[in-house]
């Protein structure tokens, strides 16, 4: 697994209003062996946001048609009541299924959870530890889900955090993926299975080179004098590449 240390940063600019914008998305490529990636919907499972690569949302099974529809009964419901505050306007995710398990996110907090298909038991959850960037982020309400890869024959779940963090998590077991990433010096979090997405985005910007109010803190990501950035959508695993998606608070008075 040492080869999936290498992560390069690549920000994708944009221009707006003669300005340099903000990265409308970030490339993750990790150098590794990650086998090509599968349709998304083989043997019934659901590996992406919109069922496989293409986001096509359509799925070769066939159990469940208009004849037997109205017979269908409840199995099981799963509830996130234990994992944090939930808000009526809270946005749903969409659960994916992949190698025998179902994954998605819960309340604002945007926990990672694992759970059995047949019994609708929790088999893993995963919190990020909280930083003031997560209290002041504006997407705490809108995670959408997560995504799913096969790395090296093992399973790895993704997952973009409202602070704007990107953690890589073993699929079986919920935990931080070893030799991947780089430490992100705050307390409580792992020292590796994580990446600050944020440093890559101040490089060469001139607000913040202009900033005089100290370094970099990553317990706040960028100051709030100069603007915020967020992501509510989960990232996107393409031919070993991951594509994380970046949201922005509208306001007249950010810089970027």
């Amino acid at each position: 697994m040492s080869k999936m240390m290498n992560v390069e940063i690549r920000p994708i600019r944009t221009q707006t209003l003669g300005c340099l914008g903000l990265a409308s998305a970030l490339l993750i490529a990790t150098v590794t062996s990650a086998t090509a990636q599968l349709p998304g919907t083989e043997n019934g499972e659901w590996r992406y946001l919109g069922g496989d690569a293409g986001h096509t949302r359509s799925s070769t099974l066939d159990q469940i048609n208009a004849s037997n529809f109205e017979d269908l009964e409840v199995d099981w419901i799963w509830k996130s009541d234990n994992f944090g505050p939930n808000l009526d306007y809270f946005s749903r995710a969409t659960p994916i299924y992949a190698d025998g398990l179902v994954y998605t996110v819960a309340t604002t907090r945007r926990q990672v959870i694992a759970i059995d298909p047949d019994t609708g038991e929790t088999v893993w959850a995963f919190r990020e530890p909280e930083t003031v960037r997560f209290l002041r982020s504006p997407r705490r309400s809108y995670g959408k889900g997560v995504a799913y890869a096969e790395v090296n024959g093992r399973g790895v779940i993704y997952i973009t955090t409202p602070a704007f963090f990107l953690w890589a998590l073993d699929a079986k077991t919920g935990r931080p993926l070893e030799n991947w990433g780089a430490p992100v010096p705050l307390d409580d979090f792992e020292q590796t299975g994580v990446v600050d997405l944020v440093p890559e985005l101040l490089e060469d910007w001139g607000q913040w080179e202009r900033w005089d109010q100290g370094p970099y803190d990553p317990n706040y990501g960028v100051p709030r004098e100069l603007g915020m950035v967020t992501s509510s959508a989960p990232p996107i695993v393409v031919n070993g590449v991951v594509v994380v998606l970046v949201g922005h608070q509208p306001s007249y008075g950010q810089t970027r």
